[in-house]
C-alpha cells in the first residue's frame, strides 16, 4: 500500500497495518456510487433509472442525514488511489470516483437548469432544509427529514476537494472537474449566506467543517468570496473565549465543536502570510488573526488535558461534560457511549495541523497516542467495519457497523481514516525530515533520489533505518533526520548511526541526525515500560500502558452480540455487570503501586497479540492485551482498584447497587438536549424552541407562545410511574406547563422556585406521579411542554421511571 505525502509516497510494510488499509479497500469496492447518488438525482430531477438508494442514514423514509456518507466516500475513493499500487484495484476505485464526481456534475447542471437562482446547489435534500435552520418557517407537509444540513453538505464538499487534491497527477481532468463542483457550490453558498439577515441562527444546528472547508476551497481558487462564505461560519464568540484560556466546553456536542476549530486554525493558516494578509484583509481582521491560532491552542490543550481518555478519544454521549470527570463519564454515566470515534478523527486532523504550523512535538505524541490507539482500535479486523463509541468502562465490547444500511458518520470518517494511515508517519520541512510514528513503511523522496526503509519490531521497540538511492543512474542528495522521542519513554533510548553508538540526550523533542544519504543505517532503541495512568476525579480509577499501547482487560464473550438502540439507528454496547470491574489486593495503594513496578511481567512471546500482561497481587484473574487488538470480547480499558475489606470498597459497592437501582427503576430517560440523534431518537417536535447548554448541561427552552415535546415508551412502565424533570433555580419565577398525550385535562404548571434544595450548581427535581389512564394499554407517552407566557424555565432532564 503506497501513501502520498506531500513529494514524498510511503508504503505501509507494517503486516497489521496494511491489512486494515486493505480490509477498507475491499470495502469500497463493494460500495456502489449509483445508489449514493439516487437521492442528488431526485432533487436534481434526473431520472435514475430503478436504482435504488442506501437505507440507514441515507435513508429518505425517516429521520436521516442522507449524502454525507458519499462526500466521505469521495473522499476515502481519492485517499484510497493514492495508497493502493496495484493497477487493477487502482482503476476499480477510480472507476467508482468518476462515476460518483460526474454524478454530482450532472446533478449540479440539472438543478441549475430547473433552479436558476440557486445554480451550484447539489444535494440529496431540498434547499428548503436549509431555510428552516436559518429559522424560516416551513409548512410541516414542506419540510425536510434531515437533521444536520449543512454538516451534509460540508461531507460532499470536502469529498471534492479531496479528489482536486489527490487526484492532481493521477487524473488531472477528473481533479479540475471536483474543483469546479466545488466552486460552484461555493458561490451558491456566499450568495445565500450574503442574504440572511441573522448568520448566527443556522449556527445553533450542527454543521461540520464548513468553515474549514471553504477556507480550502479560497486556498484552491483564490476567490474571496469563498473566503467571505468562510466567516459566516465562524463563532468568533467561541473562539475569543478559547482564546483567552476559558474552559467553555462542558455540554457542547464534541464533534460540532472540533471541525469549528478545525477552521479556525486554516484561517490563520490561509491568511497569516502579510502580502495574501494585506490583500484580503481589512486592518482590524489582520489584528485579530493570532486569536484564531490561539483559540485552536488552547482548545486542543483543555481537551487533551481535562476531557481525553488514555486511548487519546473524548466525550461521553457525543458531548464534553465538566472537566477532570472521566470516572464519572465512563461509570455515573453510560459508559457504552464514551469517545466517539468521529472525534478522534477530527482531533488528529487538529493535531496534524497544529505540528505543521507549531512544530511542536506534544501534538505528534497525542497523534501517536490516539493514532495507536482509538484509530486502529476502531476496525474489526475481521470484517473491516468500524466502531461508533468506544467503551472505556468495564464490561463493555465494541459494537461495529454494519456494512450497507447504516452509514453512520463514524463509518464515514472511518473509510477516511483507514485509507490514510500512512500521512502522519513523517513530514517534510526544507531539508528537515521528522519522522514522526514508528511504524514499518518504505519512504520515496524523489526530489532526493532517496528512499529510506524503516522496520519496526513493535514488540521490543527496536527501529531499524537504512536509506539508499531511488534511482541509480542519478546522483542522490541528503536530508536531516529528526526523530521524535516519545513522550511514553521511561527508559533510556539508544542510538547507532553506520553502526557506531551516540550520545543521546534524552530530553530532546528530537534526535537529530544530519547529512543521512545513500548508505545511511540507523539504529534506535526505545524500551517500553508499564505505566499507570489515573483519572482526575478518582485516582484509583485506572488503566495501563505498555509504551504507547494502552491495554485492555479481556474479559469474556458473554452476550457479545447483544446491543441496544441509541439515537437515530445507532446501536451501542450492553453492559455485563457479572464481569470484575474491579482490581482488588490485599495490599494498600501505594504497596501495589510498588509491586506494579517490580512484579509485573510482560509476555511478549505471544503470537496472537503483541503481548500480554498479568497483573500482581490482584483477586480477579485478569489478562490484559493491546487495546487496539481488542475486538469481539467484553473488556475493560480503565478498572476501579481496592484494598480488599476497606471502606473505601465498601462505599463503591454501596455505589453501584445504588446505580444499578436507578437504572433498573427507570423507565425512559432523557439529559442530551441535542437537536440531534438524541432528542429525534425521543420524536422531538417543536414551535419556537431551541435547546442549548449552561451550567455544564444540555437544556431546551421554549420561547413565547412556543412548545416542544418528546415520546417515551412506555414498554417497562409499571403502576406508579412517575415524571421528574431537572430545573435550575436560577430560572426562578419562570413557569413550564406539562402535558401528557395532548390531554390538557392532566396539564400542569411548574414554577422554578428560589427555595429548592439544591445541588452545587443550582440544580433540583421535581416528580410529578402519572395516573394509570394515562399509561393504560399504551406503547408510548407523549410528554409536551409549553410556555406560560413569555420563555419557559430550561429543562435540563427528564426522566420517566417506577417508584
Amino acid at each position: 500500500m503506497k501513501q502520498s505525502i506531500d513529494q514524498r509516497f510511503l508504503t505501509l510494510t507494517d503486516p497489521e497495518i496494511e491489512h486494515a488499509q486493505q480490509m477498507t479497500v475491499k470495502y469500497l469496492l463493494a460500495l456502489d456510487p449509483k445508489r449514493f447518488l439516487v437521492t442528488f438525482d431526485e432533487v436534481a430531477g434526473i431520472d435514475s433509472g430503478g436504482v435504488t438508494g442506501y437505507q440507514g442514514w441515507e435513508r429518505t423514509d425517516g429521520l436521516n442525514f442522507r449524502g454525507h456518507f458519499f462526500g466521505h466516500y469521495l473522499s476515502a475513493l481519492s485517499q484510497a488511489i493514492l495508497a493502493t499500487e496495484e493497477n487493477d484495484i487502482r482503476q476499480q476505485l477510480l472507476d467508482k470516483l468518476r462515476l460518483g464526481v460526474n454524478g454530482l456534475q450532472s446533478a449540479q447542471a440539472a438543478y441549475a437548469k430547473s433552479h436558476p437562482d440557486s445554480a451550484g446547489y447539489v444535494s440529496a435534500f431540498r434547499e428548503v432544509a436549509l431555510d428552516e435552520v436559518e429559522g424560516r418557517e416551513v409548512p410541516k407537509d414542506e419540510k425536510e427529514n434531515v437533521l444536520v444540513p449543512w454538516y451534509n453538505l460540508h461531507k460532499v464538499l470536502a469529498g471534492l476537494l479531496a479528489v482536486k487534491v489527490n487526484l492532481q497527477g493521477i487524473d488531472p481532468l477528473l481533479s479540475e472537474k471536483a474543483l469546479k463542483i466545488a466552486h460552484q457550490f461555493g458561490i451558491y453558498v456566499f450568495k445565500r449566506l450574503n442574504q440572511l439577515a441573522d448568520p448566527t441562527q443556522m449556527l445553533k444546528i450542527e454543521y461540520g467543517g464548513m468553515n474549514d472547508a471553504l477556507y480550502e476551497l479560497f486556498d484552491l481558487t483564490d476567490d474571496k468570496r469563498m473566503l467571505t462564505a468562510a466567516t459566516y461560519f465562524d463563532e468568533t464568540a467561541l473562539f475569543k473565549q478559547l482564546a483567552e484560556g476559558d474552559d467553555v466546553l462542558a455540554g457542547k456536542h464534541a464533534n460540532t465543536t472540533i471541525p469549528k476549530l478545525i477552521g479556525a486554525l486554516h484561517r490563520y493558516e490561509s491568511l497569516h502570510d502579510v502580502k495574501r494578509a494585506d490583500q484580503y484583509l481589512s486592518p482590524e481582521e489582520k489584528g485579530s488573526l493570532n486569536m484564531y491560532l490561539k483559540a485552536a491552542v488552547n482548545f486542543w490543550q483543555i481537551v487533551v488535558d481535562d476531557h481525553t481518555y488514555v486511548t487519546g478519544g473524548n466525550s461521553q454521549s457525543e458531548h464534553f461534560h465538566e472537566p477532570g470527570q472521566l470516572f464519572h463519564d465512563a461509570v455515573l454515566e453510560d459508559g457504552a457511549t464514551t469517545c466517539e470515534t468521529c472525534n478522534t478523527y477530527n482531533m488528529l486532523k487538529l493535531s496534524r495541523e497544529l505540528f505543521r504550523v507549531t512544530g511542536d512535538k506534544k501534538y505528534l505524541d497525542y497523534y501517536e497516542q490516539t493514532y495507536t490507539n482509538a484509530i486502529l482500535g476502531s476496525q474489526n479486523p475481521n470484517t473491516g467495519m468500524m466502531t461508533y463509541f468506544q467503551p472505556m468502562a468495564a464490561g463493555y465490547t465494541k459494537v461495529y457497523n454494519r456494512p450497507f444500511d447504516e452509514f453512520w458518520c463514524c463509518t464515514g470518517t472511518g473509510i477516511e481514516n483507514f485509507t490514510k494511515l500512512g500521512d502522519s508517519y513523517d513530514f517534510m520541512s526544507g531539508d528537515q525530515l521528522y519522522l514522526s510514528l514508528y511504524f514499518s513503511n518504505v519512504l520515496r523522496l524523489d526530489s532526493n533520489n532517496l528512499q529510506m526503509t524503516e522496520q519496526v519490531d513493535r514488540k521490543t521497540g527496536k527501529v531499524h533505518l537504512t536509506v539508499a538511492k531511488l534511482r541509480s543512474q542519478d546522483s542522490a542528495g541528503a536530508i536531516n533526520l529528526k526523530l521524535r522521542n516519545p513522550a511514553w519513554l521511561v527508559q533510556s533510548a539508544k542510538l547507532a548511526v553506520d553502526g557506531i553508538s551516540q550520545q543521546v540526550d534524552q530530553n530532546a523533542d528530537f534526535w537529530e541526525i544530519d547529512n543521512a544519504g545513500t548508505g545511511t543505517t540507523v539504529d534506535l532503541e526505545i524500551p517500553m515500560s508499564l505505566k499507570m495512568v489515573q483519572t482526575k476525579d478518582n485516582p484509583h480509577y485506572v488503566a495501563f500502558k505498555y509504551g504507547p499501547y494502552v491495554l485492555a482487560g479481556q474479559l469474556g464473550k458473554h452476550h457479545i452480540n447483544d446491543d441496544r438502540p441509541n439515537g437515530v439507528l445507532v446501536r451501542i454496547s450492553t453492559h455485563d455487570q457479572a464481569v470484575p470491574s474491579t482490581l482488588t489486593t490485599g495490599m494498600d495503594w501505594h504497596d501495589w503501586q510498588q509491586s506494579l513496578n517490580s512484579q509485573a511481567v510482560v509476555d511478549t512471546e505471544t503470537t496472537n497479540t503483541l503481548f500480554e500482561l498479568k497483573l500482581p497481587n490482584t483477586s480477579e484473574t485478569i489478562t490484559f492485551v493491546p487495546y487496539y487488538q481488542t475486538f469481539e470480547i467484553r473488556y475493560g480499558v480503565y478498572l476501579q482498584w481496592q484494598q480488599a475489606g476497606s471502606k473505601e470498597a465498601q462505599r463503591r459497592e454501596e455505589q453501584l447497587q445504588a446505580l444499578s437501582e436507578y437504572r433498573r427503576k427507570t423507565v425512559g430517560q432523557l439529559d442530551n438536549f441535542d437537536q440531534n440523534n438524541f432528542e429525534f431518537d425521543k420524536h422531538l417536535e417543536q414551535h419556537r424552541s431551541e435547546a442549548s447548554n449552561a451550567k455544564g448541561r444540555r437544556f431546551r427552552v421554549a420561547h413565547q407562545d412556543g412548545w416542544f415535546s418528546y415520546q417515551f415508551s412506555l414498554a417497562k412502565a409499571q403502576p406508579g410511574l412517575s415524571l421528574e424533570l431537572t430545573l435550575n433555580v436560577e430560572d426562578a419565577g419562570h413557569s413550564i406547563v406539562v402535558g401528557f398525550n395532548d390531554d390538557h385535562k392532566f396539564d400542569q404548571v411548574l414554577t422554578v422556585d428560589q427555595n429548592q434544595s439544591t445541588d452545587s450548581k443550582g440544580f433540583y427535581h421535581v416528580r410529578i406521579p402519572i395516573s394509570v389512564i394515562l399509561i393504560n394499554q399504551r406503547p408510548n407517552i407523549k410528554l409536551v411542554f409549553r410556555s406560560a407566557g413569555g420563555d419557559t424555565a430550561r429543562l435540563f432532564g427528564i426522566r420517566l421511571f417506577n417508584r
